[in-house]
């Protein structure tokens, strides 16, 4: 199955990492309906997320987002661009909350919503 990671740095700290990894679990509910699950730790917050044919889970730390996926056989063939569409909307996110947070938007790597 492929599998694929995506990192971003961010300059949100633990509470805004927190605050997007929320936001972004409650949007691949609604927009994807995936089955997500949200974990808080003492030094970041964790989202394990699947429904048919992918799964995968987004750790967001003070200072940077890893999220991990693997596809199933069928969406295989889609992974160039399931893992571009999640890059965008990452970065989109991150740059987003950055700029309503008052910090400096050009940390954000890319972009996610």
């Amino acid at each position: 199955m492929p599998d694929f990671t995506i990192q971003r740095d961010h300059s949100l700290g633990i509470d805004g990492a927190r605050q997007l990894a929320r936001h972004w679990a409650h949007h691949a509910r609604r927009q994807h309906e995936m089955d997500c699950r949200i974990r808080a730790e003492d030094d970041c917050e964790r989202v394990a997320f699947e429904r048919t044919g992918v799964r995968g889970e987004l750790i967001a730390t003070a200072d940077r987002f890893k999220l991990t996926v693997t596809l199933g056989f069928l969406l295989s063939g889609f992974s160039d661009r399931i893992r571009s569409e999640i890059e965008k909307n990452l970065d989109a996110a991150i740059a987003k909350a950055t700029a309503a947070s008052g910090g400096d938007a050009g940390a954000a790597k890319g972009e996610l919503s």
